[in-house]
């Protein structure tokens, strides 16, 4: 009885050895990550330091801001920014009737702040800059339009 319930528990032990090896060798297709979509159709960005941007693009950013709200540049605070890959030309605010060109574009999406409101900036890395978004506190005007 000894020796049948041993000879049991091996073929029991070596069945389970022979499938486990045989699950090992199917081979599978390693995971795939699946991307985080594109908040409201605008790509993902890297958040980075204000002091990350080029010089010049933070003082065309500045100055269009103090324009529009008309404050001095010395009151505009750029409070974030993103690094970030247009899909085209449009800097991810396009227009319609507008043609642009078909290439991924690098740049950056900027905050600037001020008493009067906030604006988002679109840019490239060379000193193109869109101003995409307004947000503005209760009561407050709203910022000169694009001339």
């Amino acid at each position: 009885m000894a020796r049948f319930l041993a000879t049991l528990i091996f073929a029991t032990l070596a069945a389970a050895c022979v499938s486990g090896e045989q699950k090992r060798a199917t081979p599978r297709a390693p995971p795939v990550r699946i991307p985080a979509p594109a908040l409201n159709g605008q790509p993902e960005g890297q958040p980075v330091a204000t002091t990350a941007i080029p010089a010049g693009l933070r003082r065309a950013v500045v100055a269009d801001a103090a324009r529009r709200f008309k404050v001095a540049e010395s009151a505009v605070v750029l409070t974030r920014a993103e690094q970030v890959t247009w899909p085209d030309g449009s800097l991810g605010c396009p227009e319609p009737g507008m043609m642009y060109t078909q290439s991924l574009v690098p740049g950056f999406r900027v905050v600037a702040k001020t008493v009067a409101g906030e604006l988002l900036y679109h840019t490239d890395q060379v000193g193109n800059l869109r101003n995409c978004r307004v947000q503005e506190g209760p009561e407050l005007p709203k910022p000169a339009p694009d001339r």
